[in-house]
Order: structure tokens, then sequence, then C-alpha cells
């Protein structure tokens, strides 16, 4: 087993389990409200925003979760919607959710957001929607959402975060927003718009000296 792999499979199985049981009502429907205000309807923005800009090209959306708010950007999009997690409960609960709303073009893959099993430039948006604060390693997922970003796509981020340190290395969650920008700008994308929600930050990205 890789060094690193052992956190990953950890939070793949706690994801799993909540994906069947309080994901929806403690999280999207509790968390997210609580502690970023408007932010489920700022995602849904960037969601319609992202299908928008890809113009019918694939998109993908990463961690997907339950699906929650894939499904809109599916419904919205003329073309390919991946949605990808490390956790087989989450992919299996997108795939039920592609199906009862009728989209044949949502697709739910199970993936390492570390070693994304997609070609180079790949998707034309990519959403990373409220869990960078959970997935360990920043610079290497950002590294791998930047490795499978079209030249002239665009990425979009939002993510929970208490700036309580400052030293390098420390977790998403605590990163300042400034620390946020520089870590997306240090994995080759330039920052076009900032938003603050209460705890939560929105954030839109394009490849760096596209």
């Amino acid at each position: 087993m890789a060094r690193g792999d052992l956190p990953k499979k950890l939070i793949g199985g706690i994801y799993s389990w909540a994906a069947d049981t309080v994901y929806e009502p403690l999280v999207v429907n509790g968390a997210f409200r609580v502690f970023g205000g408007t932010l489920n309807d700022l995602v849904r923005r960037q969601g319609l925003d992202a299908a928008a800009v890809a113009d019918g090209r694939p998109i993908l959306d990463l961690p997907v979760g339950t699906g929650t708010f894939t499904v809109d950007i599916a419904a919205a999009s003329r073309g390919i919607v991946v949605g990808a997690d490390i956790a087989a409960g989450m992919v299996r609960q997108t795939k039920a959710a592609a199906t009862e709303a009728g989209l044949s073009n949502l697709i739910g893959v199970q993936a390492d957001a570390h070693r994304l099993p997609f070609r180079d430039r790949t998707f034309a948006s990519i959403l990373c929607t409220n869990g960078l604060q959970v997935m360990p390693g920043l610079s290497e997922t950002l590294a791998e959402l930047r490795r499978v970003l079209t030249h002239d796509g665009k990425l979009y981020v939002s993510v929970l975060n208490m700036p309580l340190l400052s030293a390098p290395g420390a977790p998403t969650l605590f990163l300042s927003r400034p620390q946020l920008k520089r870590s997306l700008e240090a994995a080759g994308l330039h920052v076009t718009r900032l938003q603050r929600e209460r705890l939560a930050t929105l954030l839109e990205a394009e490849p760096s000296g596209k």
C-alpha cells in the first residue's frame, strides 16, 4: 500500500457510510447552511456557470458526494458530466440519483483525487464542491485538477475554512483565504474570482499563461 493510501481509504470508508445515513440531512442541509449561509445556492450557481462554460464538453465534479448538486449540473449540460469520489457509497448514491432523474449523461466514477483516471485536458469545467477541507494533500489534488482541465477551461471551488493556522502544510480547513488563493496559483491556476460567505470561500480559476 502506497504512503498516504491508508488515511484516504479510511476517509473513503467513513464517507461511504455517511452517504447512506447522515450526509444529506447533517452535512448538505445542516452544516453547509449553518457555516456557509447561502452556500448551497451559490454552489448551484457555480454549477450552472460550469455547464455554460463547458458548452457541451465534459465536466468533472469531484468530490461528487451524493450527487445533490451534480444532478442540476447534468440537467443543464449538453455533454457528459463525471461525478468522481473516493467513497464507493457516494458514487453509488450519485448513480441512483442520475437514474431517478433520468439523466444518461451523469456518470459516477470511484477515483483517488491524487491519481485521477483521466487524460490530460479532458474537462472544460471542473467543480470541487465543499471537499478540499476533508481531502488530504491539497497540492497533489490541485495539481491533478489542473492536469485534467483544458487550456481554456475553468475550475470552480467552494470550501469551508476556519483560518486558525498559518504554518506550511496546515490542513486546508484551517488555511486563510489568501493561503487558499496562493495554493491554487502554485498549482498553475489563476484565480479570477474569490467570494466569502460566512465560513465558506468560493473561488473561480483558470489555467495560468494560457
